[in-house]
């Protein structure tokens, strides 16, 4: 997605997410999350924390602090999956009354 068009659902998706994550964790994980999802809906087909730190900030030395920011949400972070997925789930019931199921992703073998 181009940045214009993330701008324009910018409203909708501050809402969604403050859904999904509003009273988990502490302000600037939040506020990473937000990050990293904006991050992700952004075009460019590496997804990972490098390349989404440099779709959000221009500058070497704020994407630094951002790649920092991004990795710490996302591999130090512990994050209440079931209560976020909770939470989409009734956001799912809510505006797509028809759904019947919300299957999560298979378990992924741990990696050593």
């Amino acid at each position: 997605m181009a940045p214009r068009q993330l701008k324009r659902l910018e409203g909708e998706l501050a809402s969604f997410l403050e859904s999904s994550f509003s009273g988990l964790g502490r302000v600037e994980r939040r506020r990473a999350m937000d990050w990293y999802v904006k991050g992700l809906l952004l075009e460019g087909e590496r997804k990972s924390i490098d390349p989404v730190a440099g779709r959000l900030m221009e500058e070497a030395g704020e994407q630094e602090a951002m790649r920092q920011r991004l990795q710490q949400c996302v591999s130090g972070s512990a994050w209440a999956d079931e209560e976020v997925r909770r939470r989409l789930a009734l956001k799912l019931e809510a505006d797509l009354p028809g759904i019947e199921a919300l299957v999560p992703p298979p378990e992924q073998p741990s990696q050593m």
